[in-house]
């Protein structure tokens, strides 16, 4: 019987079978692959954890570290942190893609202070962002960084006028190395830096 149905599926019957373990990890490490690289946004580790075979961060660790290795060299790279992780492309590759795509151009002096409140202080209305500035903000600050994904429109206030209220993304903490939003310095430490000279917390 057994014969019959691997010789109808094209199968020899000597076909080697991996054992469970080794086949539940094969299984998993395509599943993770394949939920990462299908999604336009980070994955949260948590989420994976529900998708494999074993619901054990250690074993999705290195799974993951499996997924960095074999990627390492490639024309993309599989990256996470401690809460997240996506497919980014190789910045070994970043000059053959200059002619091929735009470049994203350097942030303007007001669109890095724009982010840099708004990681601060979120959840941020545009008022607020202003306010902490001391100078009226651009449109064109925010539609940058909503752009890059960097940061997201979270809901409206609930004040009068109703206006935009923002954060970041998780794109955010991936492209600068955070595993959380409290892993940003803290302002004593920009101030030590010499980042933050005469300026003063508003919260």
């Amino acid at each position: 019987m057994k014969k019959n149905f691997l010789t109808k599926l094209g199968l020899k019957s000597n076909v080697r079978v991996l054992n469970n373990d080794a086949a539940s990890e094969f299984d998993d490490l395509h599943i993770i692959e394949a939920i990462v690289f299908a999604s336009r946004e980070p994955i949260h580790i948590d989420y994976l954890l529900t998708k494999i075979s074993k619901s054990d961060m250690s074993y999705l660790c290195e799974l993951m570290d499996k997924l960095r290795a074999h990627y390492d060299n490639r024309g993309v790279n599989f990256e996470y942190n401690d809460n997240y992780c996506i497919f980014k492309t190789s910045p070994m590759i970043k000059a053959a893609l200059v002619d091929e795509f735009e470049e994203t151009r350097d942030l303007s002096k007001a669109a890095k202070e724009t982010l840099a409140i708004i990681a601060y202080h979120q959840p941020t209305t545009r008022s607020e962002i202003e306010e902490i500035r001391g100078v009226s903000s651009s449109k064109g600050s925010l539609d940058v960084l909503l752009g890059n994904n960097w940061i997201e429109i979270s809901g409206k206030k609930d004040v009068p006028g109703r206006p935009l209220v923002y954060r970041t993304t998780k794109k955010f903490l991936l492209d600068f190395n955070l595993s959380d939003i409290n892993d940003l310095p803290n302002l004593n430490e920009l101030r030590r830096e010499g980042l933050l000279s005469g300026y003063e917390d508003s919260t």
